[in-house]
């Protein structure tokens, strides 16, 4: 008897915790709209850093970037956008625009993007900072770690 009684207990409240669940909405990731902006945001380089060791060795501007916008658009989709302003920095009939996909892994800081004047492959940079005015991303060019580039980039518009 007090093992039916145990059972129809259980049944019960399975039953009542199932009916009375309420419907479940998902949340949208808003950390990566630091990047985006709430449709989009646009990036420019302001200075790259060359780093030893940690320490910075080097400031220096490449001048074929410095009208070089970068467009991160919010959304399933993460649509990344280059726009090579009027100085080009290789041929003078490279590609204006050229669109991919980013990525952002928040367990080791890195966001995957291109970047032209250093590859024409996404690659994952480390966020070292970023806040909603300026963001500095980081990547290594040594197997051991120790020499970098720095890339400070400044907000210019956001949608």
């Amino acid at each position: 008897m007090k093992a039916c009684s145990l059972i129809l207990i259980v049944a019960v409240g399975l039953s009542l915790s199932f009916s009375c669940s309420e419907e479940v909405k998902p949340t949208p990731y808003t950390y990566t709209q630091v990047f985006t902006g709430k449709n989009s945001k646009t990036w420019q380089i302001k200075y790259f850093e060359e780093t030893a060791n940690g320490k910075v060795t080097n400031r220096f501007n490449v001048s074929c970037t410095a009208d070089d916008k970068y467009t991160f658009h919010a959304g399933s989709e993460r649509i990344f956008e280059t726009a090579s302003g009027s100085r080009k920095c290789f041929d003078p009939a490279e590609d204006d625009v050229i669109s991919n996909v980013w990525t952002f892994n928040n367990a080791t800081a890195t966001l995957t993007m291109i970047i032209p004047v250093l590859s024409e492959n996404s690659l994952p940079y480390i966020v070292r900072e970023v806040d909603s005015e300026s963001m500095v991303l980081e990547i290594f060019f040594d197997e051991t770690g120790t020499g970098s580039y720095r890339i400070h980039f400044e907000s210019t518009s956001e949608n």
